[in-house]
């Protein structure tokens, strides 16, 4: 009888952490973490945006802004961030949608400040 609480006991104490582990997975699975085309996709997208943004940091204008410069290649390529977040946010979470956006200015401005030798 003592054995078979104390397997009871484990038992209950390892479930939890067991199907955790499930959860964990399958929460991997949906983000694409298991689909390597997906993930070669969401790569591409990443490169194609980075690659837009770096042709339209346009540095003519001396006297603008690091933040208007950055605001308007970001513009400029709206439609690979929207390609990108179209793969890599199947579900359209809007925090996700946002994360994208921010990340898009984020790297518009470090390139305007790379290109102006201030990065």
């Amino acid at each position: 009888m003592k054995a078979t609480r104390t397997s009871l006991q484990a038992a209950m104490v390892l479930l939890p952490v067991l199907l955790g582990g499930c959860e964990a997975a399958s929460s991997m699975r949906g983000a694409g973490w298991s689909d390597p085309k997906l993930m070669k996709s969401i790569n591409d997208a990443y490169e194609a945006r980075d690659n837009c943004l770096v042709a339209n940091i346009h540095l003519a204008d001396a006297f603008a802004s690091a933040q208007s410069l950055a605001a308007q290649a970001a513009a400029s390529c709206q439609t690979q961030t929207d390609v990108l977040n179209a793969l890599s946010n199947p579900y359209g979470d809007p925090r996700i949608t946002a994360a994208i956006q921010q990340d898009s200015s984020f790297r518009a401005m470090g390139y305007v400040l790379k290109a102006r030798g201030q990065g």
